[in-house]
């Protein structure tokens, strides 16, 4: 499916009710957060867009709904890829897992759209030695950290309507759904698409959990290319709309994702889900987050005064969409100088925005920090034990 540059939005593009309010908004964000930019000046000059959340209060969709599509190029040098963390590898291996044994989906054919680099459909053809197409217009060949097969093809390109031929027992999509700005009119399409192949797929889409991200503050998590946010009223509320009838809806990876397993409807006039009791705890989160983001905000510039005036050496962990979002947020040039990641491909490159270099852990030996901000508690024991492998005790401050 493409993306389209739209106009900026009055009402939601879930269920189309003009009940849509903004509540919360960053000024000049990267617009990539994942572009691995080679040079410093670069990265210091990145394409910029704002970014204005607003709510739906009847079925809890938030949008960026200053949002510029015009602004976003996946091409090669894209690269958001998680695997390289074992902890991540175990968790995305778990799901690959149970879809198989779940949907018993042996000796199948999968589709996954925007599979990236090629990780998860790797796993899931290994697993049940299944027959994989991918759909990404940033693949890269030969840069997966899990091992492919010759039962694997990858399309640089969008899915859609001219590739209906290619045919799917599982159509699954992780971590792209959010970057669609009108969700509704994607899965429409996909619905369509579907009728056209006279199959009857499993979905399974996997997103960030908003209503965590609201809960946390985690205001790391509110990224340009994130267009549309869920919970899991909003996520089953469009797939219903779409005429998808849920099998599972769930929280995973700590609670900081959704997902949802679902299959086209068969009685297309079934009556919609909707969870009043978590859209009413959206609301309510939503109200408070503005005011609440401000005072999380001066604590970290509190923070990081402190760390500037005791000339204390500060790197963050991981080069992806928190950190990026972290530096940008508080402006912070020259108080962090360095930003580790274990992906070798972005060594070397530089953060958008604030123009940190990326250098992988083992690089830490000749920039000792006195302090290492962890972005993401879940990664706390595997960060851990490699500043332990390379003799390093720093102290560990979490971003949430």
């Amino acid at each position: 499916m493409s993306l389209q540059s739209v106009q900026r939005i009055t009402q939601c593009p879930v269920c189309l009710s003009s009940q849509f309010s903004t509540f919360y908004t960053i000024s000049h964000a990267p617009a990539h957060v994942g572009i691995l930019w080679r040079s410093k000046e670069e990265a210091l000059h990145c394409l910029r867009g704002d970014i204005e959340l607003a709510c739906c209060s009847d079925c809890g969709f938030i949008s960026n709904i200053a949002f510029d599509s015009s602004l976003m190029e996946y091409t090669e040098e894209y690269d958001n890829s998680l695997h390289f963390s074992k902890y991540y590898q175990n968790y995305a291996e778990s799901v690959a897992k149970r879809l198989v044994e779940d949907y018993q989906l042996y000796d199948k054919k999968i589709i996954e759209i925007g599979s990236g680099k090629g990780d998860f459909l790797s796993f899931i053809c290994k697993i049940g030695k299944n027959y994989g197409t991918g759909f990404d217009p940033s693949y890269r060949g030969n840069l997966s950290p899990v091992q492919s097969s010759d039962r694997i093809t990858f399309i640089r390109d969008y899915y859609s309507a001219n590739y209906s031929h290619y045919q799917g027992d599982l159509i699954c999509s992780r971590h792209v759904f959010e970057h669609i700005p009108n969700p509704f009119e994607f899965l429409t399409a996909l619905r369509s698409t579907i009728n056209g192949q006279g199959n009857h797929p499993i979905l399974y889409f996997e997103v960030p959990n908003i209503l965590l991200i609201l809960k946390d503050l985690s205001v790391w998590d509110i990224i340009y290319e994130h267009c549309s946010y869920f919970g899991a009223a909003s996520l089953e509320r469009v797939f219903n709309l779409s005429k998808f009838d849920t099998i599972k809806l769930f929280e995973s990876f700590g609670n900081q994702c959704i997902g949802i397993e679902a299959t086209p409807a068969r009685d297309v006039g079934k009556s919609l889900a909707r969870n009043s009791d978590k859209i009413t705890e959206l609301l309510t989160l939503v109200r408070d987050f503005s005011h609440k983001c401000k005072i999380k905000l001066e604590e970290w510039e509190n923070t990081l005064q402190h760390i500037e005036q005791n000339n204390e050496g500060t790197v963050i962990w991981g080069a992806g969409s928190k950190s990026v979002s972290f530096l940008n947020i508080l402006n912070i040039k020259d108080q962090i100088t360095y930003v580790v990641d274990i992906n070798p491909r972005k060594r070397g490159c530089y953060i958008p925005g604030t123009g940190q270099k990326i250098i992988l852990p083992e690089e830490l030996k000749n920039h000792i920090p006195d302090n290492v901000i962890v972005m993401n508690p879940l990664y706390k024991q595997e960060i851990q034990q490699q500043l332990n492998s390379l003799g390093l005790n720093p102290k560990l401050l979490f971003a949430i």
